[in-house]
């Protein structure tokens, strides 16, 4: 009577080919013969592209253009990924990976309870363990790594659970606690090294995928805004506290002047920023005082909407990561293949292997998470993004408060960057005949794009006052305080985050 076994090799390959990565490891472990014809990079490739979850990104149309740049970003000339066991193994964490997506939400879950418990049931001891560290880490980097390949974060939630936003903000009361028992869990002693960058990338853009679903689908998801409120109060006393000068401790402070703080702190300021503009959106009324402020605005037009970001259109990768497929004519980046690693074209972020205990589980487990190629990414992209200001146009918003609820103007329109002069990796701007709600405005600094800077200095004059504005560029736009012009006092009198108009949907999508 024939088997499974009786079955070509090829025909093996695809049938395996259809599964998930675990169920793949589980069928090599069955027969030598089945370990054969499981054990190649090709199999663990279908795996990976069969239960890859929707593409959309300014970079891969589907997942199909997606599988074809990491086929030649693994396999390329350069070999970028020859490292472990080379193609098999890169193929391999990909496919463990997304195989774990549907499970995210409930992976994260189990984290939090973990090191709700720590806080609970042992003040005297909440250091974490080494495996629920390493853990937390690799589900933070992997959830970060997904918006770059196009995928959105939030359809992680499956089988009732939370979604990945509202376990995001519970995190936060953990991490940037202020009680002193809580230190060993805070921010910059649990994650360390890029981690809390990562966590606040993933912070920021759940909520504009939050966002996103609302506007388009008046979809209410689980968030900050309507449900988790007392975590909404711990960041913005951290990110006010950023701003003003105050810290949690010398430790803290450390790592808030660090580069990673300083990029961290602005990507939890978009969040706030974000997570207000959706909350009123919904129909939340502002706060009294905003709505007493309101008053007085008789010639400011209060009412017009603010478009946040769409996540899948914000541009991750530069063109130059692509080559244009010259034998099939595909000119559109989407089908480009890549084109090798030099020194300023950093590797593509995939996720790297890794063995950790699991709860109730025997022995060491699989555990895929972000590289180095991750940390390559994020800084080469905001170098590039600060280099080129003046490459189409910019818009954003204002906010006096960060709290929900906080007065937001209408936003800002038709901000184009001219560079006047250049000096370096420095080079001054300006922008004529910008708008808001007050009126035109015109806008002119310097900006410093070096690696260890990426920072904009501009003064926002209208024609009866004048701002200063201090921020930072991220891969999400630009963002910091603004000031009384001349006298940078020690607290901010509002905050503002300017992003790519091309990031925004039209009207009519």
């Amino acid at each position: 009577m024939p088997t499974l076994t009786n079955l070509p090799t090829e025909l093996l390959q695809l049938i395996a080919g259809r599964c998930s990565a675990p169920d793949i490891l589980a069928l090599s472990l069955t027969c030598r013969h089945l370990n054969k014809a499981c054990d190649g990079a090709a199999v663990f490739q279908m795996s990976f592209e069969s239960h890859l979850p929707e593409i959309a990104s300014p970079a891969f149309k589907d997942g199909s253009a997606l599988v074809r740049f990491m086929r030649s970003y693994i396999d390329g000339p350069k070999k970028p990924c020859q490292r472990n066991e080379g193609p098999k193994m890169a193929w391999l964490c990909l496919a463990v990976a997304i195989s774990r997506l549907p499970d995210a939400s409930s992976e994260l879950e189990q984290i939090l309870s973990h090191m709700k418990s720590s806080n609970y049931l042992r003040l005297e001891s909440l250091q974490l363990d080494d495996d629920t560290k390493v853990s937390l880490r690799g589900l933070i980097a992997f959830l970060a790594t997904l918006p770059i390949w196009g995928c959105m974060s939030i359809d992680a939630a499956a089988n009732g659970s939370p979604s990945v936003p509202a376990l995001l903000d519970e995190l936060c009361p953990v991490f940037f606690s202020q009680m002193s028992s809580m230190k060993p869990l805070r921010i910059d002693q649990s994650l360390g090294g890029e981690h809390p960058l990562q966590f606040a990338f993933c912070l920021a853009m759940s909520n504009l995928e939050v966002w996103q679903l609302y506007t388009v689908h008046k979809q209410t998801v689980e968030d900050p805004g309507s449900t988790f409120i007392p975590a909404t109060n711990i960041l913005l006393s951290v990110v006010k506290g950023n701003y003003e000068g105050t810290t949690l401790g010398s430790e803290y402070n450390e790592f808030q002047g660090s580069w990673i703080g300083k990029q961290t702190h602005a990507l939890l300021l978009i969040a706030l920023v974000a997570r207000n503009i959706y909350y009123l959106s919904k129909g939340a009324k502002p706060s009294l005082f905003v709505r007493f402020l309101n008053l007085g605005l008789i010639n400011r037009d209060t009412t017009v909407e603010t478009h946040l970001p769409n996540p899948k259109k914000v541009k991750f990768l530069s063109p130059w990561y692509f080559a244009a497929n010259k034998e099939k004519g595909e000119k559109d980046s989407a089908y480009g293949t890549w084109i090798g690693d030099t020194l300023f074209r950093p590797r593509f972020p995939l996720v790297a292997p890794n063995l950790v205990a699991v709860q109730g589980k025997r022995g060491r487990h699989f555990y895929p998470f972000a590289g180095d190629e991750w940390w390559s990414w994020y800084t080469t992209r905001v170098r590039d993004l600060a280099k080129r200001l003046d490459e189409g146009e910019w818009c954003g918003t204002y906010t006096y408060k960060l709290h929900l609820g906080g007065r937001v103007d209408p936003p800002m329109e038709r901000i184009r960057f001219r560079k006047t002069s250049t000096d370096g990796d420095s080079y001054s701007v300006e922008a004529l005949d910008a708008i808001d709600g007050i009126g035109t405005f015109t806008l002119r600094g310097e900006v410093n794009a070096s690696d260890v800077a990426c920072t904009v200095h501009l003064r926002k004059q209208y024609s009866t006052h004048q701002f200063d504005w201090e921020g930072l560029v991220t891969p999400l736009g630009i963002c910091g305080g603004y000031y009384s012009a001349g006298h940078r006092a020690s607290r901010p009198l509002g905050y503002f985050w300017l992003w790519k108009r091309e990031w925004v949907n039209d009207a009519d999508e």
